[in-house]
């Protein structure tokens, strides 16, 4: 018996997800009531080859397919499952080989009565062509949006001798399964149709479940490495500094919260598996869909992330050009301060675009949950419809006798088919949702990269505008550089002309500089004593500024005085008849008043002398002040920065116990945290070790066809295990730093109850300091207020002694002292303004200078009005002689533009002849061009004479043969060629006459142009000099001018400085005339 190829029925299960579904997905058509065959009035058995995937397959599908042709109900064909190589990619490495052993595949079919399958038909004779579209469409879809897994991906290459050894395993367990497969289909042919039913429809959910399992493994696995990098996370950032505390505690919460819902997940996942029913479906469904919302709200939130990014984007954009509009009134400094703004703006953009896209790549891998939630969902509806089916051939076997019950059971089967098509039409419109969201997501990700670029064209063009308009800047500081490189030159030019001026004027400079410094010598010397005179006389004329206050008081108190001795001598007078009877006894009284006079006498000396004690003592009690003044203000110094130092500790003791509770409450928290987590994990654990159990038990029933599972799921175990080692090693890890950080805590209470102790201390030692200072202000009060006496009495005293010293007489032998001094100073000036005078008299002349109705020389110590006349006379003459100057220069000025004028007017000349030469240049070069003409001509003619020259001698040549021409033709050929060689040899010599005649032509004019040039150059040079020289000298008089100008007015500042001095020395001694005569009569 041969064997037919059962491997055709092995399928090769291609990579399938969520998003390669088609958008026009949609259930198949509901199908009519099965048809009892003919023979049996019973339902078709269904024969289905039942085949198992090879090792490197890595998906399961499950689809339906409906006979188009008779509408028989729908066989179990193949479609796909999801592949998850796209995530687990970079999370599994290793464990990819047994992960993809787990994947199964089935290819089931169930004809219509009149189809049989036959052995050796391929994969392709099972399905429909409704299912071949959507298989198409499928892989179409699919190629577009994800990337195939290939075993060589997932972990290293192997080399020849390990693939021909797989090759080897390979065919072997081919050859074993084909075997299998055969056994399998002889036992299944010698058995009823409804035991085989039942006993493919058992397969079909041996193998749904394993195929879960294994991908609630994964998910638990992937788990696992998500909880070891969030481990690893936190112990990093627990070693991290403190300031850190803050955002690892955020993403610890963030974290949890995940872990949180991976959980839920995972107990959903576990109650769906362990639920049975339709129920189930419902609940999955529900779940499926509130997950959706909860990715829409998401999307929501991530498009209004992407409108705050374009509205700042458009501010950003609104910045740019107001700074366009006012980037002609800004500087560079500005500029460039708007591009490093808007260049960390752009940088801020990135960063909140990384953000956005960190956010979407999560919003990526939840979908992919979601997807592969939906697909458990699907898996779980095949599971129901299995059921469902197995259901139905248990009912259809007990009750075979009875068709009506089972038509109503197909009944029931085909309600809950359309309950099942329904469900799969809103799975479709999940995943059509679900691409829109796709397509939007990535609208918006074009948007915000078109407007970056946008943004950064616009950064650009504003750097491209700074550097034109640095580069601008750039040319006009060149241009600047080149203005004043020719200023420069000028000024060396002026300055040459300046040194040619001023070479004419040295000798009189020299002359008046000489006297000038001898006279300003003087007047330094003369300006140094009369300060220092003016010094002695500010201070003698402060001291007669108190002693006329003491005469003033003097005056008063004597007048004061008159008046009472007035009312006394009155008041006598009218006593004095009652008074003459008492006169001996006044006489008694008036002696007895002399004595006490002089008691008087001795007791203000003795108050002058206790006067003097007491402002000793006073002075004394002034030094004591200040220094209790002093003392005073360094402790409130002292206090204060006390006071500071001691609020700035207790921040800080604040500051660290609040860091230290907070720290401490977070360890807590950390600990309470771990601990529940440790609890979850060991009851997940248990949990696990339950479903491996229960997997175990399951596996042992199912027989041989599962060992391979098995065997992955002991690995999967195995490692599990291995992975809860890890879990409580690193949960020990986690129990000693709870301790240890207990144990800092407990230094930290010790630290903080120091802190504490040291608080009081400070406390104590503050008050003690407020105390004190109390003390010391009240004691400065009392000093104070003792101040305050004594210099009440100060000024008592002071007032005493101020008149006691108006009775001095000092104040005439420092008059007559003072007196002295104003005539030394009268005849210092006077000296000073007559040699002023003298050296005015050489500087113009004596006979250059007029005087006043013939009047002698006057000097200024005895006639100072006439003294003063005759030097106004002389500063007069001076600026007279400056006036002509000015006047000279200008007419220099004049005459040197009437020369230049007439130089123009010779360059003008020169010009027009230039231009006529020019004009007659162009017409030798016109004849020159008809001479080339006629020459061109003659050459043609000489051309067309030596044509016919040849023409003739050929003719000649041939006349010259024997039997030929007459000689008289010969005669009249050769007169004919001497004839043009003649005109040829005239024009020749006319040509060589024109050439010699244009040579020298050219000559001539090129020896003119030359000529012409260098005269034009030289006027320019002279024009060019003369402009120079006027400029030089308008540019040397108006300096002369200027200095001649200073000079005088130097000289009007020093007499007007020696008109005020003889002012005042004439009203000082003035004032001590008048103050003379009072003081003489006095003494007189």
């Amino acid at each position: 018996m041969a064997f037919p190829d059962s491997s055709l029925h092995s399928i090769a299960n291609g990579d399938f997800s969520l998003a390669s579904l088609p958008p026009d997905m949609s259930t198949p058509p509901r199908p009519s009531a099965r048809v009892p065959s003919s023979s049996s009035q019973t339902t078709a058995p269904s024969s289905v080859a039942i085949s198992t995937p090879s090792p490197p397959a890595s998906s399961l599908g499950f689809g339906f397919r409906r006979n188009k042709n008779k509408g028989d109900a729908t066989g179990i064909g193949v479609i796909s499952s999801s592949s998850l190589s796209r995530r687990y990619s970079s999370e599994e490495g290793a464990d990819a080989d047994a992960d993809a052993d787990e994947s199964l595949g089935v290819g089931l079919d169930t004809p219509a009565a009149e189809k049989s399958l036959k052995w050796g038909e391929g994969i392709s004779s099972l399905d429909t062509p409704v299912a071949s579209r959507t298989n198409s469409a499928v892989k179409s879809k699919s190629g577009a949006n994800r990337t195939k897994t290939t075993p060589g991906s997932k972990g290293t290459t192997l080399t020849l001798r390990d693939q021909e050894k797989h090759i080897d395993s390979l065919n072997k367990e081919n050859f074993n399964l084909k075997l299998r497969v055969h056994f399998l289909e002889e036992r299944l042919a010698s058995l009823a149709p409804e035991e085989m039913d039942a006993a493919l429809k058992q397969n079909i959910s041996l193998k749904i479940e394993t195929h879960s399992r294994g991908r609630e493994i994964k998910r638990l696995k992937k788990l696992l490495l998500e909880l070891e990098r969030e481990l690893e996370r936190l112990q990093n950032q627990r070693t991290s500094s403190a300031g850190v505390a803050a955002v690892s505690r955020n993403r610890e919460r963030e974290l949890e919260e995940k872990l949180e819902e991976r959980e839920r997940e995972i107990r959903e996942l576990r109650r769906r598996r362990s639920s049975t029913g339709t129920g189930a479906d419902a609940a999955a469904l529900r779940e499926a869909e509130e997950r959706n919302v909860e990715l829409e709200e998401q999307l929501e939130n991530a498009k209004s992330l992407l409108e705050d990014n374009l509205a700042e984007i458009e501010r950003l954009q609104d910045i740019v050009e107001r700074q366009e509009a006012n980037g002609n009134l800004s500087t560079d400094g500005d500029k460039s301060r708007r591009v490093n703004a808007l260049r960390e703006e752009n940088t801020d953009l990135l960063n909140q675009l990384d953000d956005h896209r960190q956010a979407f790549s999560q919003l990526e891998d939840e979908r992919a949950d979601l997807l592969d939630e939906i697909e458990s969902l699907r898996l779980t509806i095949d599971q129901l419809n299995q059921k469902l089916e197995a259901d139905s051939v248990e009912r259809n076997h007990e009750r075979s006798e009875s068709r009506l019950m089972m038509l109503e059971e197909r009944e029931e089967r085909e309600g809950l088919e359309d309950d099942m098509n329904a469900l799969k039409d809103r799975l479709a419109a999940t995943l059509i949702e679900l691409q829109q969201r796709e397509d939007e997501i990535e609208r918006k990700d074009r948007a915000v990269e078109e407007l970056m670029g946008d943004h950064e064209k616009m950064v650009a063009q504003v750097e491209d505008e700074w550097r034109g308009e640095v580069e601008e800047a750039r040319q006009r500081e060149e241009e600047l550089r080149d203005v004043l490189l020719e200023r420069e030159t000028e000024s060396k030019d002026l300055r040459l002309h300046i040194s040619e001026l001023e070479a004419g004027t040295n000798n009189l400079h020299d002359k008046f500089e000489a006297a000038l410094a001898h006279l300003e010598q003087d007047s330094e010397a003369k300006d140094q004593e009369i300060e220092s005179l003016n010094q002695a006389m500010e201070k003698l004329s402060e001291q007669i500024y108190n002693l006329e206050d003491d005469n003033d008081r003097l005056k008063e108190e004597s007048d004061r005085i008159r008046e009472e001795e007035e009312a006394e001598r009155d008041r006598l007078e009218a006593l004095a008849a009652a008074l003459k009877e008492k006169l001996s006894s006044l006489k008694s009284q008036l002696e007895e008043m002399t004595d006490a006079y002089e008691t008087c006498s001795q007791e203000i000396h003795a108050h002058r002398s206790r006067q003097e004690e007491l402002a000793s003592h006073v002075e004394s009690l002034v030094t004591e002040l200040e220094r209790e003044r002093l003392s005073r203000e360094r402790l409130e110094n002292e206090l204060d920065e006390a006071d500071k130092e001691h609020d700035i500790q207790l921040r800080s003791e604040r500051r660290a116990l609040e860091a230290k509770e907070s720290a401490l409450q977070s360890s807590l928290n950390d600990l309470a945290r771990s601990q529940s987590l440790l609890n979850q994990r060991e009851e997940d654990l248990d949990q696990v070790q339950q479903a491996l159990q229960t997997l175990e038990a399951e596996s042992k029933k199912a027989g041989e066809t599962h060992s391979t599972a098995r065997f992955s799921l002991q690995l999967e175990v195995d490692r599990l295990k291995r992975d809860l080692e890890r879990l409580e090693d690193e949960l020990s890890r986690a129990r000693k730093e709870l301790d240890d950080k207990e144990s800092k805590s407990r230094d930290r209470d010790g630290a903080l109850d120091k802190l504490h102790a040291e608080n009081r201390d400070l406390a104590s030692q503050l008050a003690a300091q407020t105390q004190a200072r109390l003390n010391i202000s009240e004691k400065l009060d009392s000093v104070q207020a003792s101040l305050k006496a004594a210099e009440g009495e100060i000024g008592g005293f002071k007032s005493k002694i101020a008149e006691l010293e108006m009775r001095l007489s000092k104040d005439q032998r420092s008059l007559l002292s003072a007196e002295s001094q104003y005539r030394d100073q009268l005849t210092e000036r006077n000296t000073l303004l007559l040699t002023i005078y003298q050296y005015m008299d050489k500087i113009l002349g004596v006979d250059k200078t007029p005087k006043k109705g013939g009047q002698a020389e006057t000097k200024p110590f005895t006639n100072f009005s006439v003294f003063h006349d005759n030097l106004i006379t002389r500063l007069k003459a001076l600026s007279q002689i400056q006036l002509d100057f000015d006047k000279r220069s200008k007419e220099i000025e004049g005459r040197f533009t009437e020369k230049l004028n007439d130089m123009r007017k010779q360059l003008e000349n020169r010009w027009k002849q230039i231009d006529k030469f020019e004009t007659s240049v162009k017409a030798y070069a016109e004849t020159k061009t008809a001479w080339r003409r006629k020459f061109s001509a003659k050459e043609g003619e000489l051309e067309a004479l030596k044509t016919t020259n040849n023409e003739l001698a050929a003719q000649l040549s041939g006349m010259k043969r024997p039997g030929q021409a007459d000689p008289m033709e010969l005669r009249s050929a050769s007169t004919r060629a001497v004839n043009a060689e003649r005109r040829l040899n005239n024009a020749q010599n006319q040509l060589l006459a024109t050439e010699e005649k244009i040579a020298t032509l050219n000559q001539k004019s090129v020896l003119a142009d030359a000529k012409w040039e260098a005269r034009v150059k030289e006027y320019e040079a002279r024009l060019k000099a003369a402009e120079e020289k006027v400029k030089r000298e308008r540019q040397g008089g108006k300096e002369r001018a200027l200095e001649l100008e200073n000079q005088l007015k130097s000289l009007q500042r020093q007499l007007e400085l020696a008109q005020k001095r003889s002012r005042q020395l004439s009203e000082v001694i003035d004032f001590n005339d008048v103050n003379g005569s009072p003081n003489s009569t006095s003494s007189k």
